[in-house]
């Protein structure tokens, strides 16, 4: 089975899609972020946190999902015809009438969204090019969040998408992915609590535990409907950089 690693020693990078939090590391050292909005992964210094509105903060132990298609669009003006023939092993590309033309890889993938690394379904390769969009649809694993509260609690909470989610980033502007460099996409993992007052609703009664885990599903007050918020910043909020290599 091949992995979202670098490759062997001497061997070219191949031009990659990866999919990671925003602290995630892939292969990279740490590079500063210039105008161009060529991205710079850096190392963690810890398992990343999430926080709530009013401060409650929580480890992201795991955090994993699995894809069952992805569709990555072209940039403006570009055809199937001008990308590199042929195309990476799995990778095919749909030309409509009109734009954009669409790069698809059929899964299922399964990824660890804390490394960048998928442990099922290979490398996601593709070929040098411009881009904008990346779509994909959760496969039957769908996506979870696996969280320990900090700050001397201790109990967890879990978020849970389900299998045929249809999720999707952009960049605001086409980006030119290089020969050896990776299309990034990013879930902004620091904005998924950012509102709902966790702490409050706690101390208020309006959360409810089930032995050690948090239940948001039946959240009431100020948190009604705190699943659903955080399914959906899970959902919108991320983005489409590029790393050249």
């Amino acid at each position: 089975m091949l992995s979202l690693g670098m490759s062997g020693c001497g061997d070219p990078s191949p031009t990659r899609l990866v999919f990671s939090l925003n602290t995630a590391s892939v292969g990279a050292s740490s590079l500063p972020v210039p105008a161009s909005g060529v991205h710079a992964m850096t190392d963690p210094a810890g398992p990343p946190e999430i926080m709530s509105s009013d401060g409650m903060r929580f480890a992201l132990n795991e955090v994993r999902m699995e894809v069952a298609d992805i569709r990555v669009e072209l940039g403006e003006g570009m055809r199937c015809g001008d990308l590199s023939d042929p195309l990476p092993q799995g990778t095919g590309c749909e030309q409509p009438e009109g734009p954009p033309a669409t790069l698809t890889l059929a899964g299922p993938f399964s990824i660890d969204l804390s490394t960048g690394k998928a442990w099922k379904g290979g490398e996601l390769r593709l070929p040098p090019g411009t881009y904008r969009r990346v779509s994909f649809v959760l496969g039957e694993g769908g996506f979870s969040a696996r969280t320990l509260a900090l700050d001397g609690q201790s109990w967890n909470m879990t978020i849970f998408l389900s299998g045929g989610t249809v999720m999707g980033f952009e960049s605001p502007h086409d980006v030119r992915l290089e020969e050896g460099g990776l299309l990034h996409v990013t879930f902004v993992h620091s904005q998924w609590l950012t509102d709902l007052p966790l702490g409050a609703c706690y101390r208020n009664g309006n959360l409810s535990r089930v032995g050690s885990e948090m239940v948001l599903d039946n959240a009431t007050g100020a948190c009604e409907g705190a699943l659903e918020k955080a399914r959906d910043a899970i959902r919108t909020r991320g983005r489409v950089s590029v790393r050249s290599p």
